[in-house]
């Protein structure tokens, strides 16, 4: 309607974000277009806060992704360049990520709406930094996601669901949050799976462990099936123990998987034996 656009964070997230799909299609004169722009445009040492997981996903991901499809070193000295700059996040009391990050001062702090980081976010960061270390030879980008996911792992939690807020200065759960597979905790289940596939698949790995309680208890605690037509869908629990039959777009994936969560259990676990002992 405007025919404007708005620059979340100045990074040119859609840009950066859309090469790789852009290289892929062989769509070469918009490819060129966005390399240019990131040559001679991309500053990342501006002086504003980030969000740590929205550039992580987005910008740091895009970079890396079009780095192993083109190998053009210019991605990479900007990834590299990203990934140090995100990395005063970490430099919390417990390890776990404050949410917000100055580009420029290098100071980090949790949101200003809330003294808690959103557990999705501090959870699903890792893909990214592992595989920054992993391109640059260097293990300070894995070794700090690698804290925080084991921190999460120690916390206790609820048949594997876990509250939607983490304080990053105390390093616990924000006491009767919500629980759910929606906005703020929807990604923590996905990246435990997609991080036992990236670290090799270890059977007896606690990322695939948690997957699995987690799944358990999506099923015992959160599925229902409405009383007249049927239908399955995945609720909240408030306060991490009443039941709200509320689901929001993130979370209607799960109506497709319920019916076969159990399936798709025994199917890992099929695949996991094999896999161990031929």
């Amino acid at each position: 309607i405007t025919q404007t656009y708005t620059g979340w964070f100045n990074l040119g997230l859609t840009i950066i974000d859309a090469l790789d799909t852009l290289y892929i299609m062989d769509m070469q004169e918009q490819y060129d277009e966005g390399k240019r722009w990131v040559e001679t445009s991309l500053k990342l040492d501006i002086n504003r806060d980030v969000n740590l997981f929205e550039v992580t996903i987005r910008v740091l991901g895009g970079l890396l992704s079009i780095y192993h499809l083109s190998g053009e070193e210019v991605f990479l000295a900007k990834a590299t360049e990203l990934g140090n700059r995100l990395m005063p996040a970490f430099d919390s009391p417990s390890l776990i990520p404050y949410s917000d990050v100055n580009l420029f001062t290098l100071k980090a702090h949790a949101p200003k709406w809330s003294p808690d980081s959103s557990t999705s976010e501090v959870t699903t960061i890792q893909l990214e930094f592992r595989d920054l270390s992993r391109v640059t030879k260097d293990p300070v980008y894995e070794n700090s996601i690698a804290r925080v996911s084991e921190k999460v792992h120690e916390l206790p939690k609820t048949d594997g669901l876990v509250p939607i807020f983490i304080n990053a200065n105390t390093g616990s759960f924000r006491n009767f949050a919500t629980i759910s597979l929606g906005a703020r905790g929807d990604s923590y289940y996905e990246y435990l799976l997609k991080q036992w596939l990236q670290t090799g698949k270890k059977v007896d790995d606690f990322l695939i462990e948690d997957y699995k309680e987690a799944i358990d208890g999506v099923i015992k605690h959160l599925r229902r099936v409405t009383p007249n037509e049927h239908h399955v869908y995945i609720g909240e629990l408030l306060s991490g123990k009443d039941f709200k039959p509320k689901m929001d777009h993130l979370t209607w994936y799960c109506t497709l998987l319920s019916r076969t969560l159990k399936l798709i259990d025994l199917l890992l676990f099929f695949v996991i034996y094999l896999e161990h002992f031929y």
